[in-house]
């Protein structure tokens, strides 16, 4: 059927102007037109032809557009994915066009939780119809059939979505529940690939944590006294640490963490007195003069003073500031101390400010950290950089974090150089 006279000029408000993939070269409108008249009158069909061939020849893809957006949607799901036509290896390829993402099916579809698992479909239909034209409505279910007490549903619209969000998120509490009804947008893919790996990276910072901590701290007799006696203090004061991060969620265990990977990280040697260090120091002050007594080179007991010092600095500001990186950030350049500042490559794309910072925060005293931002595009250049309020920080993080995986990358931590580096004294 044609139907182009049954019908006004122009296709409905909310139709939608597909495209249609994997269909032969040698087809026409009117074929194409055949195909796709079974789910209802077609509007208007354009065939993808390239030009600058004589005749110019069809590339194999077209956009159809039907009068309604009812005949899109049958369309769609009858031949996407799964009619091959003669001569193709491949099924039809039909979704919304470019120009439609505005109208797209992530922008109307919400997410109801905290229903009643007595509701049906048509429950939830009558529930949320008097907001606006329902397209799919669909309660989630069990293997046994039973409804987990949430659903889905579309509308033809986003801002039906949006009224429906106002009046109902919130709005009672349903038989069986312990909360009111929960209405939101639902999460779209790259929603759920954000999560997917924020919960991959916090699963992995929980396994390094755990390992630098019974790696580290279980060969305690290779730290020397001033280590030892700062992880005693952390140690005892380590409800207190936990108390001051309760954004972050940081615990003093991570603090030990961090202390014994930068130890590691500065070559601390064992010591024969350590074990007595332990005991007699009475604070980390003490302990620092002690390492005279250690056997090692008097250039060691001078590196690991400097790194204690600057191990006992950052106890001391978490403790006082808890990871206040604003106030950090007014004592600080944004560039911090020299051999306090990290670049790191290979970030995610979808990696913001936060999400850096949080990825570091576990090594010291974060004064800031950035991801670089294409001006043109706005997007994520993929590379960012991190300083901290000391040096033991930032090559606790390098140890731990240069090569750490995130998905498909491998980060790459490495020290920002001075500039007078290189140049002789």
């Amino acid at each position: 059927m044609n139907g182009t006279l049954d019908h006004p000029d122009q296709p409905d408000v909310d139709a939608i102007k597909m495209f249609v993939g994997q269909i032969p070269r040698s087809w026409s409108e009117e074929q194409l037109r055949e195909l796709f008249e079974p789910y209802g009158a077609v509007y208007e069909i354009n065939v993808l032809r390239d030009r600058t061939q004589s005749p110019p020849q069809s590339k194999g893809c077209c956009f159809i557009t039907y009068y309604t957006r009812k005949s899109a949607l049958e369309a769609q799901n009858a031949l996407h994915n799964k009619k091959i036509l003669p001569g193709m290896h491949h099924p039809i390829q039909m979704k919304p066009a470019d120009s439609d993402k505005n109208n797209a099916v992530e922008d109307r579809k919400l997410f109801i939780g905290m229903i009643s698992k007595k509701c049906n479909e048509n429950d939830i239909r009558l529930m949320f119809s008097p907001y606006g034209q329902i397209e799919e409505c669909r309660i989630l279910r069990g293997p046994d059939g039973l409804s987990r007490g949430c659903a889905f549903v579309t509308f033809t619209a986003r801002q039906m979505a949006q009224s429906a969000i106002k009046s109902m998120h919130q709005s009672q509490t349903m038989e069986g529940c312990s909360s009111p009804i929960v209405v939101k947008f639902a999460d779209t893919q790259k929603d759920k690939e954000q999560k997917r790996i924020a919960q991959q990276l916090q699963q992995q910072m929980q396994q390094l944590n755990a390992a630098s901590m019974w790696g580290n701290l279980t060969g305690l007799n290779s730290l020397g006294p001033q280590y030892l006696a700062l992880l005693q203090q952390s140690a005892s004061t380590g409800n207190s640490l936990s108390n001051l991060h309760p954004v972050s969620g940081l615990s003093a265990m991570q603090n030990l963490a961090a202390l014994a990977a930068a130890a590691a990280a500065t070559g601390t040697q064992a010591t024969p007195t350590g074990s007595s260090a332990m005991t007699t120091s009475s604070s980390p002050l003490s302990a620092l003069t002690s390492s005279g007594s250690s056997p090692t080179s008097a250039s060691n007991s001078s590196v690991n003073t400097i790194a204690s010092l600057g191990a006992l600095q950052s106890l001391a500001a978490s403790a006082g500031a808890g990871l206040n990186v604003g106030s950090l950030a007014g004592t600080y350049p944004m560039i911090g101390p020299e051999g306090a500042n990290l670049f790191i490559y290979h970030l995610p794309q979808e990696f913001g400010d936060q999400d850096l910072l949080q990825m570091f925060m576990p090594f010291g005293n974060v004064i800031s950290a950035k991801v670089f931002i294409d001006k043109q595009t706005n997007l994520s250049k993929c590379f960012g950089f991190v300083s901290y309020d000391n040096p033991v920080s930032s090559q606790a993080a390098i140890q731990s974090m240069n090569g750490f995986q995130i998905g498909m990358k491998r980060l790459k931590v490495q020290l920002k150089r001075s500039k007078n580096e290189s140049k002789p004294y």
